[in-house]
């Protein structure tokens, strides 16, 4: 594995993992923020996070969830920034639901370290 396909080293279970690289998409997914569910954009997605770009200010205070259909992603929002067309929140999946290609692969996956 190149230091282009890895993204940072973290701890799972008393162990050493090392991350997949960082894709970007666009797909719709819905995000549930304790008792508040909206659909937004997933703009990009690696093992352990997410960002999604979304219309209203999610709320940051607490667990969060990402559906995509049947499969569902829980972690908590990191960071949430307002730009011209709305928010953009960074979520930190939990170690207990990474993702991976083979379990869920958005719309219009791309690899940049696949441009060369």
């Amino acid at each position: 594995m190149t230091g282009a396909a890895i993204s940072a080293t973290m701890f799972w279970n008393g162990r050493s993992r090392l991350n997949s690289a960082r894709y970007l998409c666009s797909h719709l997914v819905t995000l549930r923020c304790g008792q508040t569910a909206a659909i937004v954009n997933l703009e990009e997605i690696w093992e352990s996070g997410a960002v999604l770009e979304c219309e209203e200010r999610p709320d940051d205070n607490g667990p969060a969830e990402i559906r995509c259909g049947s499969i569902t992603f829980c972690g908590r929002l990191t960071r949430v920034e307002q730009h011209e067309f709305g928010w953009r929140a960074e979520m930190e999946l939990s170690p207990l639901t990474p993702w991976s290609p083979e379990r869920f692969q958005p719309d219009h996956m791309l690899n940049p370290a696949d441009l060369g």
